[in-house]
């Protein structure tokens, strides 16, 4: 199984639950208590400070919680008045949104964790105004060009992205990062919680929190629809040993995108409705659009390790890390080498270091790594169809990889792999305008 910290807490606490929000100017504040390690208070700065829907404000309040819930993982959570579809929000992310806290940690999972709290009577659903220009929540990596040229597209302008942050630092570097100005949101958390000694520590789901403080920022400021770049490749589970299954990008997933829109409809009809503007395509469809956006390449950054920019490519990617090995291996196909110097700073796939992390993201290993990558048959796939190119043919990681995947597929099953990443599903719940706009990136 997955290690555990070096010191961890040795028992769940008893209780934890949510305590009043209170708004003062664009600031909103958020209480938390903890029964082992008492109250904490979290905030979030808007553009305006106009009344918003208590049933939305309570959303995000349980979404913010995460980060101070698992400091002890309380074996009961007594949430904020919900209604029906928020209180299925709020249960799938402190299970299934924490499953990957709760299996690194050593601590049992699924965690049987006791949720309490009243549950609102069912409100009828109004209709969410699509109008407007959207907002797209910007991370400063290839999925975010990607779907901001999606919107370009689709509504002739250049796309107003957004982030939410938690430091000046990183505010500067995902300005660097981005094409255009951003509209940016501060979300502070309580300086107690970084002191804490006795803790529990782990990943937990980010995009639920930013979702949902973008659609407040956007309910705010009047904004059309909230559009994030989540694939479908997020819904593979990063683990699946002896029944026990975690996925690390949960909140990402398509799952958790109907919840949370499903959520926030009840909360506040009027609100923007959240969609995925990737969720048809695959990490190697993305690959291949975003390697046709060249002004990118020397700005964009996925490397979480190693996240900011210098004005050098070697600053931007650690090298060593999964979402290195990962951004190398799916541009691969479709980039020349002189464009991954360019990236990269260095052909990765040439990193010996990194072999084993290839392994992993190719299915070589008990799981993938804990990171947003794609699902082993894309990489698998992005391997191939590397392996076919001047660049990269006679790079390290073909090289060593490919035999050991021809071992167990025929060169025919990896071919139909490709075929089968870069066909587009079905748009789902995505409005028709964005798909054909992205299908015109095919």
């Amino acid at each position: 199984m997955a290690s555990r910290p070096a010191d961890p807490p040795a028992s769940r606490s008893d209780r934890f639950s949510f305590g009043p929000i209170e708004r003062q100017g664009n600031e909103a504040r958020f209480t938390f208590v903890c029964s082992r390690h008492g109250k904490f208070t979290e905030s979030v700065v808007f553009s305006s400070g106009e009344p918003v829907s208590e049933a939305l404000l309570a959303l995000l309040q349980v979404a913010l919680g995460v980060s101070t819930y698992k400091a002890a993982a309380a074996t009961t959570v007594v949430f904020p008045p919900l209604g029906q579809h928020g209180r299925a929000m709020a249960e799938a992310l402190y299970t299934d949104g924490l499953a990957e806290f709760f299996v690194r940690s050593g601590l049992t999972y699924p965690p049987q964790t006791v949720f309490e709290g009243h549950v609102t009577e069912a409100q009828v659903f109004g209709t969410q105004s699509e109008s407007g220009q959207p907002i797209v929540a910007f991370g400063g990596g290839k999925d975010s060009y990607v779907a901001g040229r999606i919107v370009e597209l689709a509504t002739g302008s250049a796309p107003q992205f957004a982030s939410v942050y938690l430091a000046d630092p990183v505010a500067e570097v995902l300005q660097k990062t981005a094409p255009s100005p951003l509209l940016l949101v501060r979300r502070s958390l309580d300086p107690k919680l970084l002191s804490l000694e006795d803790a529990f520590s782990g990943h937990v789901p980010i995009t639920a929190i930013n979702i949902l403080t973008l659609t407040i920022e956007g309910y705010l400021t009047g904004s059309g629809p909230i559009l994030f770049a989540n694939e479908r490749s997020a819904d593979e589970p990063t683990f699946d040993v002896d029944g026990v299954v975690a996925n690390h990008q949960f909140s990402k997933s398509s799952t958790f995108e109907a919840l949370v829109r499903a959520a926030v409809t009840e909360a506040a009809p009027d609100a923007p409705p959240t969609f995925s503007v990737l969720r048809p395509f695959s990490e190697l469809w993305i690959g291949r659009a975003f390697a046709r956006i060249e002004e990118a390449f020397p700005r964009f950054t996925s490397c979480n390790r190693n996240f900011r920019l210098a004005g050098d490519a070697d600053k931007r990617w650690c090298g060593d890390c999964a979402k290195c090995a990962f951004t190398s291996l799916i541009l691969a196909p479709f980039i020349s080498a002189e464009q991954a110097q360019v990236i990269f700073g260095r052909i990765m796939l040439n990193v010996e270091g990194l072999l084993p992390v290839y392994e992993e993201l190719c299915g070589l290993s008990d799981h993938k790594p804990w990171d947003c990558v794609g699902t082993i048959n894309e990489c698998r796939a992005a391997l191939a169809l590397a392996s076919r190119t001047p660049a990269f043919a006679e790079t390290l990681a073909v090289r060593t990889i490919i035999p050991k995947l021809l071992s167990e597929v025929s060169e025919a099953e990896l071919a139909k792999l490709a075929e089968d990443a870069l066909a587009p599903m079905p748009r789902g719940a995505l409005p028709q305008e964005l798909y054909d706009a992205a299908l015109k990136l095919s």
